[in-house]
């Protein structure tokens, strides 16, 4: 009877050391180090008195490629104003957006798809269930967002994530790994080796997250962080399509904008009211932040709103 249970204690040992192997050598390549971003004190209370304080910044959203998915990932098919929608292969733009302060100089919001895109539908994707799970891409040669920064000489100071889908962190492959990245907080970077590995933030040093604890509340929406101090350049929480979901907003003198990432996908999202689909980590919480998109635009038409998937 012992020899037997310290059999069974062995084989339970054994399996319980190849289990922790076989996850180490899978998920060590999604871990990368995490430090807080700190942005300044802002003076700021309201949408009011932010949109009577423009600043010197603009911005431009190129698109990078195109990607292929299913219509049910990015909407809600479930949703009861889809009754008449059918799911079918979409292919959709995947943006970056340049912006630009008289001050702080060039930044990105996300980076889009990388120049491997040219050659392979999968980028740097590789593993046993890329073709299953990722969705194919396609690129025209020149348009990844390193080739356009290059184009325009620009010397890029650091890149704000909406969240860490593969493509909205892709370009950082062809980027330079000096800058710091910034990201929400709790942000999952889905990369596993064997499986389904891009290294898209391979070189990078650590991943910055925004603590919205410290911003202020601004309804419709949630929290708020003003990230340079002046009133020009905001992330604002929005969970839902991701955990760490962050949309921006530029409040610039020529115009304000509303970048949403991937809590509105595109113009008809925003029209027809059907919150993102099962891409998303919260179905719910994704569509009451499409619902306050809406609402916000309603209460502040002049500003411009910038669509995940949408040029």
């Amino acid at each position: 009877m012992k020899l037997q249970l310290n059999r069974i204690l062995l084989v339970s040992a054994s399996l319980i050391v190849m289990v922790a192997a076989f996850a180490l050598l899978v998920f060590q390549s999604s871990v990368i180090p995490k430090r807080s971003f700190s942005a300044p004190e802002t003076s700021y209370h309201n949408w009011d008195e932010i949109l009577s304080s423009l600043q010197p910044i603009t911005i431009r959203t190129y698109s990078t490629g195109m990607m292929q998915t299913d219509l049910s990932g990015i909407m809600n098919l479930s949703h009861e104003k889809a009754a008449d929608i059918e799911d079918v292969i979409v292919k959709t733009p995947v943006t970056a957006s340049i912006i630009h302060h008289q001050e702080f100089g060039f930044f990105l919001i996300d980076t889009g798809l990388d120049s491997s895109y040219i050659n392979n539908p999968y980028g740097t994707y590789r593993g046993i269930l890329v073709k299953k799970t990722i969705g194919k891409g396609s690129q025209e040669p020149n348009t990844n967002i390193a080739a356009i920064l290059e184009r325009e000489n620009i010397q890029l100071q650091g890149v704000w994530l909406t969240h860490l889908h593969p493509d909205h962190t892709a370009g950082i492959v062809d980027l330079p790994k000096s800058i710091p990245y910034v990201a929400g907080e709790g942000e999952r970077y889905i990369n596993f080796r064997y499986l389904m590995q891009s290294d898209h933030l391979a070189g990078l040093e650590a991943l910055y997250e925004i603590d919205f604890t410290k911003g202020i509340d601004l309804p419709p929406f949630g929290k708020g962080v003003d990230l340079f101090g002046d009133g020009s350049f905001w992330a604002i929480e929005s969970s839902g399509h991701s955990k760490g979901h962050v949309m921006y907003f530029i409040n610039g003198k020529d115009e304000r904008v509303l970048v949403t990432g991937d809590a509105c996908n595109d113009q008809f999202q925003f029209d027809t009211g059907i919150g993102p689909g099962y891409f998303s980590s919260d179905l719910e919480q994704a569509q009451h932040v499409l619902e306050s998109i809406i609402i916000f635009k309603e209460r502040y038409p002049e500003v411009r709103l910038v669509f995940g998937h949408d040029v």
